[in-house]
């Protein structure tokens, strides 16, 4: 069991869409999706086992409320310390504890490892509570004894029913097959809470100097490029960035993997219903400074291009196409995020935004047909 997909499961207060269990006879945290219902085999396991999978409620406000305050009360006292304090006193107190938080980028680091402690004994006391004994977590990637109970049990499904689809005739065939390319999966969103705790992973990361831009702008690279990625490519990417062997608990949580799928989906719905742009701050939260953000966007934006630079090839051989993206290379710039203060002006930088907004829906376009033509050429 991995401590820590217990300790988001606990502070992860969005339950009209989301649902955690423990497994007691494999001792995994379970993650599901309302929107699953009907359709995942899981759900149907665990109702008809409901004395193995014990339902894993949220710890309540107060209790996170004081994990905030516990933290406050180990600084100094000083200015700063009097202003977190009074981040939790008035209304929105963890998206205000979390705003103040931001202005003091070394004091972020040091609480997101007391966070990451102090949720670390709130799991094990979960589990004394409930007289489980944690174990050694199975190795990364490795699929959960649910989730190959619920493969076989859709495949033995799926054998049940081969047979009445061969009696139903070809019309039907075509039409099931019209359904399922016609019919798009929804993107599930990412509520406030989950958004920030995706940022708190990659801003986690050492030596990687990431943030919910830079993020933001290295999936926008994946998603409109000619490369096809999956979550877990995307994670061996964050991690790759890390100056470090070893990182926390948190890159091997399935659940930061499925968060990391949906903010990634997000951006390619953005990009197939043209409503793409740059995401600077969280959700919610209004950009005032524009500079130093859409600085962070295009320096991640460069390092996914970098990262598959031959893929890449095909773009940077017209001169139109080179001189489109010059905008977002020469705001990628290093040095320029050492300063950005100095480096590009508000108003320089709004026009920045609207130009990269209409730029990167561009790239998506030239790539999807690149591979539709490629696809075509190879048809016999």
């Amino acid at each position: 069991m991995r401590l820590l997909d217990l300790a988001t499961a606990l502070e992860d207060h969005d339950r009209e869409s989301t649902t955690y269990y423990f497994d007691s006879q494999s001792g995994e945290i379970v993650f599901l999706t309302e929107d699953g219902r009907g359709s995942d085999k899981r759900w149907d396991i665990i109702s008809n086992n409901i004395d193995r999978f014990i339902d894993i409620e949220p710890i309540d406000s107060r209790q996170r409320h004081g994990v905030r305050l516990d933290f406050v009360e180990t600084l100094p006292p000083n200015p700063f310390q009097e202003k977190l304090k009074g981040s939790l006193e008035n209304g929105k107190p963890f998206r205000r504890f979390q705003d103040t938080l931001a202005e003091e980028q070394a004091l972020r680091k040091r609480w997101f490892e007391f966070h990451h402690e102090a949720m670390q004994k709130i799991a094990l006391k979960w589990l004394a509570d409930h007289d489980i004994v944690p174990g050694e977590p199975g190795p990364p990637g490795d699929p959960s004894l649910l989730d190959q109970e619920a493969e076989a049990l859709a495949a033995n499904a799926s054998a049940g029913n081969h047979g009445e689809e061969e009696m139903d005739g070809d019309s039907n065939d075509e039409l099931e097959a019209f359904d399922e390319d016609d019919e798009a999966e929804p993107v599930d969103f990412l509520s406030d809470e989950e958004e920030a705790l995706l940022t708190e992973f990659v801003e986690s990361l050492p030596g990687a100097n990431f943030n919910l831009a830079k993020l933001h702008g290295l999936c926008s690279a994946f998603a409109a490029g000619p490369v096809t990625m999956t979550p877990t490519d995307l994670l061996g990417v964050l991690t790759g960035f890390a100056n470090a062997v070893n990182v926390n608990d948190l890159a091997n949580s399935a659940i930061v993997l499925d968060l990391l799928s949906r903010f990634y989906g997000g951006i390619v719905e953005a990009l197939e219903f043209e409503s793409f742009e740059p995401q600077l701050e969280p959700t919610g939260v209004g950009v005032t400074e524009p500079g130093a953000p859409i600085l962070s966007w295009c320096n991640g934006f460069m390092l996914g291009v970098d990262h598959y630079r031959a893929a890449w090839e095909s773009w940077f051989k017209d001169a139109r196409r080179a001189k489109a993206i010059s905008l977002i290379m020469g705001m990628s710039d290093p040095e320029m995020l050492r300063h950005p203060e100095n480096a590009i002006e508000e108003e320089t930088a709004w026009v920045a935004i609207m130009r990269i907004s209409e730029l990167v829906p561009l790239i998506y376009a030239y790539w999807a047909f690149e591979s539709a033509l490629d696809g075509y050429l190879a048809e016999p």
